[in-house]
């Protein structure tokens, strides 16, 4: 009996197939309009598909005077080489200043009303000063970071 549940066990494994690992690629478009208006859009792209749910901390946008902040989450389904953008925001910023933002990927929780903390994924640190005078960003903060998830289902 217990050699046939072992089996059995073993079976359901090699039907499900082994866990796939899914690499996960985050960057920021940043852009600057009129009036010190600085905008930063949140992208994201895998390998294979993941379910996620996404976190946005960080202090954004800061200089001497403000700061700038729109902490969000949410849960995402991030498809094969799909990029998507689950994130942006903007604010008028005049420089010098500074960009500060933390993208997290954590594993989506059983119960969409609880507050418990699930596992974190992967996260992704944008940073970098913004000179006085900027009006054109440079390219940083669109540098691809990647990390591998594992199994986040």
């Amino acid at each position: 009996m217990l050699r046939t549940l072992f089996a059995g066990i073993i079976g359901a494994a090699a039907i499900a197939g082994p866990a796939q690992a899914v690499q996960v690629c985050a960057w920021i478009d940043e852009t600057i309009g009129e009036d010190d208006y600085h905008e930063l859009k949140l992208w994201l792209e895998a390998d294979g598909e993941a379910q996620v749910l996404y976190k946005i901390t960080g202090e954004g946008l800061v200089n001497e005077n403000s700061r700038g902040n729109a902490p969000n989450s949410g849960t995402l389904v991030l498809r094969r080489k799909t990029p998507n953008t689950p994130w942006t925001f903007g604010v008028t910023l005049e420089p010098p200043g500074r960009i500060d933002v933390i993208a997290e990927l954590r594993a989506i929780p059983g119960d969409i009303f609880s507050d418990v903390e699930t596992p974190l994924l992967a996260s992704f640190t944008f940073r970098r000063d913004i000179p006085e005078g900027e009006t054109t960003p440079p390219k940083t903060l669109a540098t691809k970071q990647c990390a591998t998830l594992g199994n986040p289902r």
